[in-house]
């Protein structure tokens, strides 16, 4: 920062570009050369913004068109920037000469006595850079497990060069005309950075930064987290010996400033979010595809499980067919053996039997033998005897024979029998091995095709996959169009704000003007500067629905959703002024404009949020088809719990507007007083705020002239709900203290509830017969004259009291 008196060579020093001979290049020339020389283009970007400081009005030397940039500070950091300037990248130093030339051409000089091309403005070059920085060493400990080694990190600087506008005494300059203007709004601005450097050197608790543009800009230059220097250039001419002093002074008082220098170093967490998401979206559907093919290849596997179990229930039952049969043909067997066992042993029984009888036939011939010794003479006919026996015993012999080869046969057979048994069960084993063995391969070949049948499906799976990933790119497309398209929108609603802010503040010059120019001028001027405050509402309001046309309404809504507390804002602003024309009204209420105050209004907490929105339900309840919605929806509830938790007199006047147009719709008067309206509304008189107290005066009225209405159509009968909620005490005693406009309302609405007979007593009691007979004489108005006379004469208590 160069300082000091006029043409002392502080342009010359700092922003001299040294087109020809490179040695003559001042600070800012040789500030971005060296810049320049060590960055590196691929990671690195530099960018420079050259401004001017002109009758306390930032203008961009870079983009003439650009002027009263406003400085925004960021709540959190308490960084100060300046958004609206233009940045250009620099890419090499003859582009630096061509921005540094157009900003000296468009930088405003004049010709003084001291100085031939004399500064009117201060100038400040405002260099931002940024650098990439892979590795993680400035992490917090305990955070390695939490983020990658190759975590991206961004290195972010700024350098301001200022060349302030020199001090000058007028005598000396020689300035006339505009210039002396000019001068004075230097001196000032230097001014105010002499406190501000009076102030740090003195440790002083309050550091008056606010009280200059200029201050405000340099605030993080001194006393703050910046490398700062000061050039300070003098005159060596004795005939500026105070100015030389002051300056040096300066110089002295800036050098016990001590800066804490910080490095700032953040972590890019936008890229490596959307690093970490890309990984997350691909991890899931990886994760969803193996589970869709687990998931298939478990249903296939069941499905097999199920058929091969039905296959083997099937092998079980036909085996058991088998079995069974196989053991009927067995016990048919052992039938027929058991029955030719006892054959056999019958026949063993007769050839028992026959034995015998040969040995008893042996036996008798042995007998017969002795017999024939004993009688020989009968030799002939023992003869005979025995011959026919010998004949029989041979009969008998061979049928023996015959009984054991019949036996033999017996024996034969069985074998066979048990031969062919043995061979049958052989037989069957060996048919259910082969039909075993054919219903393997059979299982087989299934499970090979039902293989190559899942192969073809994950071949379709693939393909499906790319057309899934080709959809998920257009969707992220289109979520990045409707991102750019959400930005273009938050701009919009900035561009407002600056526009809101340029017309308050024009306005609020005008309104100086008049009070400093108001004595001895008249009436003149406050009209012509009423005019101008009228011209500037018309602009404004045209200028939002300039916005309102092209951005659109379902657009500003669905800004009142933004996680931002300033867009809302804007946003809530934008939507109470369009509300404030009753065209815009319905539209509104169609679009879900009622349904998102009414929700701002229960989840904000936020004080601003409170007050626009209280304002813009007030804007949407002076039609008497919203007023039904806003009571149906809870509004009336939502407005009362404000009032009760904030003490902002703003915004209890929005509050109290909003339920004063409630009060105007006789309808809803019981579920009003239901909510917590009435009493939420007359709650509100212990602020004591003027403007708060005659919104509340209008809603009484509203709520008195309504409810008598009704009351005198015989609609409705009994005290009013004012009277049950205890305001006709403060209504007596304060009906007189207040504004014109606000006693007028009071006035009303106490003779609206005198109507009544049913309040007659309450009146009396509170001594409001008095009250009454004092607005019969001294009211303003003549119909509220008119009114108090009317009750004194029609209410016999009354009259009877006035007796």
């Amino acid at each position: 920062m160069a300082y000091g008196q006029t043409g002392t060579g502080k342009t010359y020093t700092v922003g001299r570009l040294g087109n020809d001979d490179p040695s003559e290049g001042g600070i800012m020339v040789r500030a971005l050369e060296h810049i320049l020389s060590v960055m590196s283009l691929e990671t690195d970007s530099v960018a420079i913004s050259f401004l001017q400081l002109y009758l306390e009005s930032v203008q961009d030397l870079l983009a003439p068109e650009k002027t009263n940039i406003p400085i925004v500070e960021d709540p959190k950091t308490g960084e100060v920037s300046l958004p609206g300037a233009a940045k250009v990248e620099i890419r090499d130093l003859q582009h630096v000469f061509q921005l540094l030339q157009i900003g000296e051409m468009n930088r405003h000089a004049a010709n003084t006595k001291m100085n031939t091309e004399s500064s009117r403005s201060h100038a400040i070059l405002i260099r931002s850079s940024r650098i990439e920085d892979g590795s993680n060493t400035s992490l917090p400990n305990g955070t390695d497990n939490l983020f990658p080694d190759n975590l991206p990190l961004v290195l972010k600087s700024k350098l301001l060069i200022v060349d302030l506008a020199g001090s000058e005494r007028i005598d000396k300059s020689g300035s006339e005309g505009h210039m002396i203007e000019e001068a004075k709004f230097i001196n000032l601005s230097l001014t105010s950075l002499g406190k501000c450097i009076n102030a740090l050197a003195e440790n002083s608790p309050h550091i008056p930064t606010r009280d200059s543009k200029l201050t405000r800009i340099l605030r993080d230059s001194f006393g703050g987290t910046a490398r700062t220097s000061l050039i300070v250039t003098i005159g060596p001419s004795s005939r500026h010996f105070s100015e030389t002093s002051s300056t040096i002074m300066f110089g002295q008082r800036a050098m016990k400033i001590v800066n804490t220098i910080r490095i700032k170093e953040e972590v890019d967490y936008e890229s490596l979010y959307k690093k970490v998401e890309h990984e997350v979206d691909h991890l899931t559907s990886e994760m969803e595809r193996q589970q869709k093919l687990k998931n298939s290849e478990k249903m296939q596997l069941e499905k097999k499980l199920k058929e091969s179990e039905a296959s083997l229930n099937d092998l079980k039952v036909t085996s058991n067919m088998q079995i069974e049969n196989m053991a009927m043909e067995k016990r048919q067997l052992e039938s027929t053996i058991k029955r030719l066992m006892l054959d056999l042993e019958k026949e063993k029984g007769k050839n028992n039997i026959l034995s015998e009888q040969i040995i008893h036939l042996e036996t008798s011939l042995d007998e017969n033998k002795q017999k024939q010794l004993e009688n020989i003479s009968n030799t002939n006919i023992l003869a005979d005897t025995t011959k026919s026996h010998e004949k029989k015993i041979r009969e008998l012999l061979k049928q023996l024979e015959d009984e054991r080869s019949r036996s033999a046969s017996m024996n034969d057979h069985l074998n066979v029998l048990q031969q062919q048994l043995s061979d049958a069960q052989n037989y069957f084993q060996e048919n259910i091995a082969c039909e075993l063995e054919k219903q393997l391969s059979r299982t087989t070949e299934e499970f090979a095709s039902q293989i190559s049948s899942l192969e073809e499906r994950i071949a379709d799976l693939i393909s499906e996959k790319e057309l899934v990933y080709e959809e998920l790119k257009s969707t992220q497309e289109k979520m990045q169009q409707e991102m750019r398209h959400r930005q273009g929108l938050e701009d919009e609603i900035l561009r407002l704000k600056q526009s809101l802010a340029d017309n308050c503040s024009e306005e609020s010059k005008a309104l100086c003007g008049m009070v400093r120019s108001g004595s001895g001028l008249g009436s003149v001027p406050f009209m012509s500067k009423s005019g101008k405050s009228r011209e500037l509402l018309s602009s404004q309001r045209s200028n939002i629905s300039k916005i309102f046309e092209e951005v659109g309404l379902p657009n500003v809504l669905a800004l009142l959703k933004s996680d931002e507390l300033e867009v809302q804002i804007h946003a809530v602003k934008v939507v109470a002024n369009l509300a404030a024309e009753d065209v815009n009204q319905e539209k509104i209420v169609e679009e879900g404009g009622l349904d998102a105050l009414l929700s701002l209004l229960e989840t904000s907490e936020n004080t601003t949020i409170h007050r626009v929105t209280a304002g813009a339900i007030a804007n949407l309840a002076m039609n008497g088809s919203n007023q039904g919605l806003i009571m149906n929806k809870g509004g009336a509830r939502l407005l009362a719990n404000i009032a009760s938790k904030t003490d902002d007199p703003q915004t209890l006047r929005m509050v109290a507007g909003a339920l004063a147009n409630l009060c105007g719709n006789e309808k809803l008067h019981v579920m009003l007083k239901q909510d917590g309206g009435i009493k939420a509304l007359l709650g509100m008189f212990r602020t004591g705020h003027n403007e708060v107290i005659a919104q509340i005066a209008r809603g009484m009225a509203n709520f008195a002239k309504c409810e008598s209405r009704v009351i005198s159509q015989g609609h409705r009968k009994g005290r009013s709900l004012l009277i049950e909620e205890g305001v006709l005490n403060w209504m007596v005693a304060n009906s007189s203290a207040f504004s014109a406009s606000t006693r007028r309302h009071i006035e009303l609405a106490f003779c609206h509830l005198a109507q009544n007979e049913d309040n007659a007593r309450d009146i009396i009691l509170t001594g409001g017969i008095k009250e009454l007979l004092r607005i019969s004489r001294e009211s303003s108005r003549d119909d509220t004259r008119n009114l108090a006379k009317k009750a004194l004469n029609s209410n016999p208590a009354f009259f009877k009291e006035i007796q």
